[in-house]
């Protein structure tokens, strides 16, 4: 039967493959993101906030999306190995367009938007005076 990690398994599964500040920092930009849109939407927030910080664990070390072994192909073997729900694992994958998986559910769909709208959002923080206050 599939598990679903809690967000302390997660994170220590995050911190054991991402180094990275910058990557960590989006990766718990993308988790916000996603906590949020679930809470309006009356879904699942902790199935979304994991989904969100682990969509990019794998790029540090798997950058090359062409490869077999790359991002995100990476992470959803080993989510798949530790018998994670696979529709966290399929909305991992839904995040990468060359994988050609469909957004279908609203997991999907959300987890697409705010990983391009999170890097977007930082950047404009890291320029104001304020930071995101305000923004």
């Amino acid at each position: 039967m599939p598990t679903s990690l809690s967000r302390d398994e997660a994170w220590s599964l995050l911190c054991e493959w991402v180094e990275s500040e910058a990557l960590r920092r989006h990766c718990l930009a993308v988790e916000a993101s996603m906590r949020a849109y679930a809470r309006r939407g009356g879904e699942d927030e902790e199935t979304w906030g994991v989904v969100g910080l682990l969509h990019d664990m794998d790029y540090e070390r798997h950058p090359d999306m062409d490869a077999d072994d790359g991002h995100p192909r990476t992470a959803m073997r080993v989510l798949e190995e530790m018998d994670v729900d696979p529709a966290m694992v399929r909305a991992i994958a839904s995040h990468a367009d060359f994988l050609g998986v469909s957004r279908e559910t609203p997991m999907e769909k959300t987890l697409f938007a705010v990983d391009e709208l999170s890097g977007f959002v930082l950047a404009c923080a890291y320029v104001r005076p304020q930071g995101i206050h305000g923004l």
